[in-house]
């Protein structure tokens, strides 16, 4: 008996996993329009995730049990824009996801109003229903593609203090949020002292061309973060030329102020001062995104990519890779036209009369 009991507390002991984690509980799942949504929960923590090809991508996380807590490396990050912008009172964030961004910039910056672009009904559904996101006077959602929603308030002539560019699909970004002329139409609703946060991916294919399109439109840039995976892009419409220590100032009375769950100051110390990115390049156009390089992007983002060299340098390529064998060939072919020329002028030599022959002989 005692053996037998040993035997099922080893059985039971074994099916348990050795770290002690459970496979998340699916609280929701759903196949919309435009993604199939996953809700799972962890203990206290839940997160959103899109799925592609089998694989969930995480949009959002909270901690239920303390929803200001920021469960993504990437979220204290997204705050750097208030490094220059310290008193806004209306921002906009493109991509709701979860909410998670919205609700704490509404949360800390209480004299905010918040605006929120969200293209996937079911998506805002969600965020209310399992991550305690609630439209209001104070907070407000447009379910709308977000160009035709920032050109509708460019002609109602919004203007918006911080600008948050978070759309991100099940691991792409869509291509008509990373053009220079989006870029431009999100200065248009930028107050001259704001600033326009962008979440980027330093190891993805198309990171390169998204910062030279975006400096097409805001030639000063400031980057934060990146070992995370994600680095937060602020782009200004105007010059600030803020310092490091600067920005590390601001950011401790910012600090004091708000009472932020994360550190502030703590962001500053990921600002890259140096270059990420070569500035010469192509950009993205609402005319001309290749599609060679987002067919890369969505088989994997972190794929590396080399445009296609002009015919003429895949021409160069080939002749510098089979340098003998040309060099051989070209001898062959010198050789045999110096035979075919040398027998042409025998056949001609032949074909004059004998005192023609005898004049050419002499």
């Amino acid at each position: 008996m005692r053996l037998l009991f040993l035997m099922l507390s080893v059985l039971a002991a074994a099916s348990v996993p050795l770290n002690g984690a459970l496979e998340p509980k699916v609280l929701y799942e759903k196949q919309s329009h435009h993604h199939y949504i996953r809700v799972l929960e962890s203990g206290t923590v839940r997160t959103l995730t899109f799925r592609r090809k089998g694989h969930d991508r995480n949009q959002s996380r909270m901690d239920v049990a303390d929803p200001l807590r920021p469960c993504l490396p990437y979220y204290p990050l997204m705050f750097a824009g208030y490094l220059f912008t310290a008193k806004p009172e209306r921002v906009l964030v493109v991509g709701l996801g979860a909410g998670v961004i919205s609700r704490l910039s509404a949360h800390y910056f209480p004299e905010a109003k918040v605006d929120s672009i969200e293209l996937d009904p079911a998506v805002v559904e969600v965020a209310k229903r399992f991550f305690a996101f609630e439209e209001g006077e104070r907070q407000r959602v447009f379910i709308r593609d977000a160009r035709v929603q920032i050109k509708v308030l460019r002609h109602q002539h919004a203007i918006y203090d911080i600008i948050m560019l978070d759309a991100f699909r099940g691991g792409f970004v869509p291509y008509s949020l990373m053009t220079r002329e989006f870029f431009r139409e999100c200065r248009d609703i930028l107050s001259p002292d704001g600033a326009l946060v962008v979440n980027l991916k330093p190891d993805w294919v198309i990171y390169e061309y998204q910062r030279r399109t975006l400096a097409s439109v805001f030639p000063e840039q400031y980057a934060f973060g990146g070992d995370s995976g994600s680095q937060m892009v602020v782009a200004l419409p105007s010059e600030k030329q803020m310092t490091k220590e600067q920005l590390l100032t601001v950011a401790t009375t910012l600090q004091e102020q708000r009472k932020f769950s994360f550190s502030l100051p703590r962001v500053v110390t990921q600002f890259d001062m140096g270059p990420t990115y070569s500035p010469k390049g192509m950009i993205f156009t609402d005319g001309h995104v290749p599609a060679n390089i987002l067919k890369r992007q969505l088989e994997g983002p972190s794929a590396s990519y080399s445009p296609p060299a002009p015919a003429f340098g895949r021409l160069a390529d080939w002749l510098r890779n089979n340098r003998l064998p040309v060099i051989f060939l070209a001898l062959v072919l010198i050789v045999v036209a110096l035979a075919s020329q040398k027998a042409r002028r025998a056949r001609a030599f032949k074909k004059l009369a004998p005192g023609e022959q005898e004049r050419k002989a002499d």
